[in-house]
């Protein structure tokens, strides 16, 4: 059997290894080439590019054409990116889903990354926090007007199953 594993991580294997945090054997196993890759808040100027192929892969996808507009990037590059490249992924994919037009608006990103704080309830007015089920119920319909009501393509975009969709389609009485 000829194998080969790749593997990541944002720890310092060696340094574990060292400890007894991690197996050496398995250590030595792996770090045949070693890769290190600076974090996204180290490299800001690479959002850019990456944002772009983001959403580019992802209008293909969703069969929805848009692009990044300059405020949005901007909006981008000021975030300090804890979540790295995966957390600006769900970033874009996010606004492609809830946006509208031809261009992510930054509006359209989700509210850690906008500029303005969300506006907080009147004092008068009852506070009712949103369940998940509320929140990917929503999730689900915007996600479904965005293509048009194709439910192989809404399965697609949101990463599941077309089965594991219409149960939860059959679950919020969304099914029509």
């Amino acid at each position: 059997v000829d194998v080969r594993v790749i593997a990541a991580t944002n720890r310092d294997l060696a340094s574990m290894a060292r400890q007894n945090l991690f197996r050496e054997d398995l250590y030595y196993r792996l770090s045949t080439i070693s890769l290190a890759m600076p974090s996204l808040r180290e490299r800001p100027e690479d959002i850019r590019l990456l944002a772009e192929v983001f959403a580019e892969r992802l209008s293909e996808r969703l069969g929805v054409k848009r692009r990044v507009s300059s405020d949005a990037l901007e909006r981008l590059r000021d975030h300090e990116w804890p979540g790295n490249v995966r957390e600006l992924q769900h970033a874009i994919e996010a606004a492609m889903v809830v946006g509208e037009g031809p261009e992510i608006l930054p509006e359209h990103l989700p509210a850690s990354l906008r500029d303005h704080p969300v506006e907080p309830l009147p004092a008068s007015a009852p506070f009712r926090p949103q369940t998940l089920d509320d929140v990917e119920r929503v999730h689900i319909e915007k996600t479904l007007e965005a293509l048009d009501g194709h439910r192989g393509n809404a399965a697609r975009a949101l990463g599941i199953s077309e089965r594991n969709l219409y149960r939860k389609l059959r679950e919020y009485g969304l099914l029509g």
